[in-house]
């Protein structure tokens, strides 16, 4: 789709401003859903996790984080051990389509809604805080930093325009995230378990952890993994928390679609991976997994590039930040109508487009008093959410790929996730 260009009137749609009105702008097809800050979510369920192993301190968190985690503390319990499998990308949308009997199913204590926008590095940040995306500042995929002027892609660690490791620009891991992470190191054992190429990445090294322990994908991997947590237990001089990450069910989404036979075979390959870590845990830890979100195919007619030639481009400061079906634009001084006019005529029925003000009032990205002045400044002036499968490629050339799937918004395939407990 190419973003059309209508400056001879006034094109007035009212901006959106409460959430009922904004559940009500999803298409027909699907059903949308917004995380409440009271329900459980993951800023919750990192709260629970380091109540649980009693590393917190519950004043410096939120009223409403601390009701939403009650119902997630009660089936954790206090455990010695606690092992806990983050499955990428596994979400209902897939859990429903495994047999009522499998495993997964028959432990999935209660179902969680994600934090926006829907995706990996919000979420794990949420995890890893206890904190909304609004208050630790991970925003998307892509983050608008104002010092930079330009965007950075925090996952790989990198400059999105060029490539560019942040190391060579000068941004350091302290000036991305604005809430602490949960101490499990108090622990004196937080092991975090990866795929080897991950182990040596700087996001995976801003957890705190004591250790981290690499697994290949090749070979037997489950097995790998599952003596290497056995290990953990078995050598932790008292409580231990063991993270480990699974990246495959995300990845094959994103390349096949939901329903290709590869993504199908990663799902069964995750579904395995929980069965075995929950066995084999059966009387030395408290086992949980989780998802960061949820798919949505996205075939390529629902794709939009936004070219830094594009007219809506001209009004902007920056390309814009976030995710595909939630972004954030930053507009030149005195641009703001224009650029309404210009998104809501070329893309106004596929997205619904708000003030980022409003979006942070309504509370889409956690507590409002909990929301720092510098993740305002990261949010920008606008923020534009996709009304269904719509997506948009923000680019920093005249060229961008799509995605067979994809997540960051609201509709309940991508936002809602299996809590699974043994």
């Amino acid at each position: 789709m190419k973003i059309v260009a209508q400056t001879d009137f006034r094109y007035d749609i009212p901006l959106i401003t409460n959430k009922s009105d904004l559940i009500a702008s999803i298409d027909e097809e699907f059903e949308g859903v917004i995380p409440d800050h009271d329900s459980p979510n993951h800023a919750a369920l990192g709260f629970a996790l380091g109540a649980s192993l009693g590393v917190l301190q519950p004043e410096t968190f939120d009223d409403a984080t601390q009701a939403a985690s009650k119902q997630i503390i009660g089936t954790i319990g206090e455990p010695d051990h606690v092992v806990f499998l983050l499955l990428d990308g596994f979400g209902m949308n897939f859990v429903d389509t495994l047999p009522e009997d499998s495993y997964v199913r028959k432990h999935t204590a209660l179902t969680m809604c994600s934090t926006l926008p829907t995706s990996t590095g919000p979420n794990l940040m949420s995890l890893a805080t206890g904190r909304w995306p609004g208050t630790h500042g991970n925003l998307g995929w892509d983050v608008h930093i104002p010092r930079l002027g330009e965007r950075i892609q925090p996952l790989p660690w990198r400059l999105t325009r060029t490539g560019q490791s942040l190391e060579e620009v000068g941004f350091s891991p302290l000036e991305m995230l604005f809430a602490p992470p949960i101490p499990f190191r108090e622990l004196g054992a937080f092991t975090f378990v990866v795929d080897a190429a991950l182990a040596a990445s700087t996001t995976t090294s801003m957890y705190g952890q004591t250790s981290t322990l690499g697994y290949s994908i090749d070979g037997d991997p489950i097995s790998e993994i599952c003596a290497k947590v056995l290990n953990v237990i078995e050598r932790a001089p008292g409580k231990s928390f063991t993270y480990v990450y699974w990246t495959e069910v995300d990845s094959a989404a994103h390349s096949y679609g939901e329903t290709h036979p590869i993504t199908r075979s990663a799902v069964r390959r995750a579904v395995a991976l929980a069965e075995t870590l929950g066995t084999e845990l059966a009387g030395k830890a408290r086992f949980l997994a989780t998802a960061d979100h949820g798919h949505l195919d996205s075939p390529a007619e629902v794709w939009t590039t936004l070219t830094p030639s594009a007219p809506l481009s001209q009004h902007l400061t920056c390309v814009p930040a976030g995710e595909p079906r939630t972004l954030f634009f930053h507009t030149k001084p005195g641009s703001g109508e224009l650029f309404q006019d210009l998104f809501d005529a070329g893309l106004g029925e596929r997205f619904t487009l708000m003030r980022s003000e409003d979006a942070i009032e309504m509370g889409l990205f956690g507590p409002t008093n909990f929301i720092s002045e510098a993740a305002r400044d990261r949010m920008g002036d606008f923020f534009a959410l996709s009304r269904g499968r719509w997506s948009i490629y923000a680019s920093d050339s005249e060229e961008g790929p799509t995605l067979q799937s994809m997540h960051g918004g609201i509709t309940t395939a991508e936002s809602i996730v299996p809590l699974i407990v043994a």
